[in-house]
């Protein structure tokens, strides 16, 4: 089994977070409100995280 792909995202990258993860796991992603984290795609504050 591979890893469980996780992208967190701000509010600016959270499209390009969902096409990512559809394009890699071709499946639909869950996506969770979170705080304390940092956008995967820059330095600002997630507010979602993107996951099976």
């Amino acid at each position: 089994m591979g890893t469980e792909k996780v992208i967190h995202a701000c509010r600016l990258h959270i499209e390009m977070a969902i096409d990512d993860f559809v394009n890699e796991e071709e499946s639909a992603p869950e996506i969770i409100k979170v705080q304390n984290e940092k956008c995967s795609y820059c330095e600002e504050k997630a507010e979602y995280v993107i996951k099976k």
